[in-house]
């Protein structure tokens, strides 16, 4: 028996490594891949993105600069490449490494103007997600979520049970029930209260301030909203905490 399994080894051995490769190979593409999905955030997938403020967007890629400019244009240049690639043309060259800092602003600022906000969002998301500057929050069951974002946020000090929104140095995603308290030719405005009271205006509140020009809905209305934004202002005597909306997914 000790023959016949060395004379099948010796016919048989490169095979055997051939095969163990190749199941090295896809044990750890499977790894990478559901690292790399479980790391990427994207937009919740049931939502629809109501409100996005361009102006923010470009705000992250023009004054953040660093990590944020350099990957939002490698995303933007992924995107560009795709298209051309899939449809044989497009609107947009791709961008370059070595490119003037002028013309890949430029470029960047058309995709943001002319591609849709959806695909927009998901770059900004991916981006600040990677950079762990995002924190879940959500008013209705008032928690926050821990994260690296969080620890990043407070300088990775230890955190006490109770997380002051106003003192999150960090992109918030928001998810709270909003009703329409204003709305104007310029704008509408969305408050949130904190956990659910009797009387939804009643107690501490979150307002978004969203300009008509980034609306992509004719008319927003109240009901269960995420919103991506960064805090502004505490006002202690309305109890209200003003968040500056990036984007708002219903």
């Amino acid at each position: 028996m000790a023959v016949i399994d060395e004379s099948w080894l010796a016919v048989w051995w490169p095979w055997l490594l051939v095969w163990g490769a190749t199941a090295a190979l896809l044990a750890a593409s499977v790894a990478i891949v559901f690292r790399y999905r479980t790391y990427y955030r994207s937009p919740p997938r049931q939502d629809i993105c109501v409100y996005l403020d361009a102006g923010s967007v470009m705000d992250l890629y023009h004054r953040y600069g660093g990590v944020y400019a350099a990957a939002l244009s490698r995303q933007v240049e992924k995107r560009v490449s795709r298209s051309r690639r899939f449809a044989g043309s497009a609107n947009l060259d791709p961008l370059s490494v070595d490119a003037e800092r002028g013309v890949t602003s430029e470029v960047f600022e058309k995709y943001v103007v002319n591609d849709s906000p959806i695909s927009i969002i998901s770059i900004v998301l991916g981006v600040l997600d990677k950079a762990h500057d995002i924190v879940d929050v959500n008013l209705i069951s008032q928690e926050v979520e821990a994260s690296d974002a969080l620890d990043k946020a407070f300088s990775r000090r230890p955190l006490t049970e109770h997380v002051r929104l106003g003192r999150i140095n960090a992109f918030l995603l928001i998810q709270g029930e909003f009703r329409v308290v204003d709305r104007t030719a310029r704008a509408v405005t969305l408050q949130a209260p904190f956990g659910e009271p009797a009387d939804p205006g009643q107690g501490p509140q979150v307002r978004l301030v969203c300009a008509a020009a980034g609306l992509r809905t004719h008319e927003l209305f109240s009901g269960t909203f995420r919103c991506l934004g960064r805090g502004a202002s505490w006002d202690a005597t309305t109890q209200t905490l003003e968040v500056r909306p990036i984007a708002v997914f219903h």
